[in-house]
């Protein structure tokens, strides 16, 4: 290993001595551009790492539950050390959260905010395709939050306390304002959402029970937008929306 000390001159490191080696540099680089490139693979490296223990942990959770998860499954399906893992994240419990944070930050980032101006109709019906979609590109994550509800993973019911009910308390706004308008009838806001998710949701939460219901071995593109639709007219319909 080599060891050097170093002084800073101008903006410029020079190595001054070098103990355990034959080489002396009086002129380098600034420290900033030499460090860059390597800083910026160590970060290239660690993101890819990260993404891939958290990819390989919602599937692991989804299908092992999330008790009998273990950091060692999530290691070996994602073909790393066990200690790589716990290099990014301490504990089960630390990964468990880590994952559930990310699927929190997609739920918020891919659903659109209701818009005043375009009324209850197209935001209703935007909003519950959005929620299809979802159950549908992201059964996995669904079916962690889930557990994680009924778990009462006290990570979860911080969240929600902290951004769903923000999110919640905006769009109750916007769903007055149409009141006032006549444009839909007087609802409660915090029911017709609960309404909306377990409507949308029990595509990914139970999609064993649709698929037996409707008498199939996979779910189809035809079959998600039959959903929409339907959960689409009871929801307008039940809200008496005008227009």
């Amino acid at each position: 290993m080599l060891f050097f000390c170093c002084a800073v001159q101008d903006g410029k490191s020079a190595l001054t001595f070098s103990p355990f080696s034959k080489y002396s540099i009086s002129e380098a680089k600034p420290l900033s551009d030499v460090k860059r490139p390597k800083d910026q693979l160590k970060a290239h490296i660690r993101a890819q790492n990260q993404a891939l223990i958290l990819e390989t942990s919602e599937r692991v959770f989804a299908r092992q539950g999330l008790a009998k998860t273990t950091t060692q499954m999530i290691a070996d399906e994602a073909g790393l050390p066990k200690a790589n893992v716990h290099y990014y994240y301490r504990s089960k419990k630390d990964l468990l959260e880590a994952v559930l944070e990310r699927i929190l930050r997609l739920w918020l980032d891919s659903v659109s905010e209701f818009t005043v101006s375009e009324g209850p109709k197209q935001n209703l019906t935007r909003y519950i395709s959005e929620k299809v979609d979802q159950s549908r590109a992201n059964k996995n994550a669904s079916k962690i939050f889930a557990m994680a509800l009924i778990g009462e993973e006290a990570f979860v019911l911080e969240y929600l306390r902290r951004y769903f009910v923000t999110e919640l308390s905006r769009e109750k706004s916007t769903i007055q304002q149409w009141v006032e308008e006549g444009l839909i009838q007087p609802v409660s806001t915090e029911h017709l959402f609960i309404s909306i998710w377990a409507m949308t949701q029990t595509y990914a939460d139970f999609d064993a029970q649709v698929k037996i219901m409707l008498q199939k071995d996979e779910l189809e593109e035809s079959d998600y937008d039959e959903a929409k639709q339907f959960i689409t007219r009871m929801v307008l319909a039940g809200c008496g929306v005008v227009g």
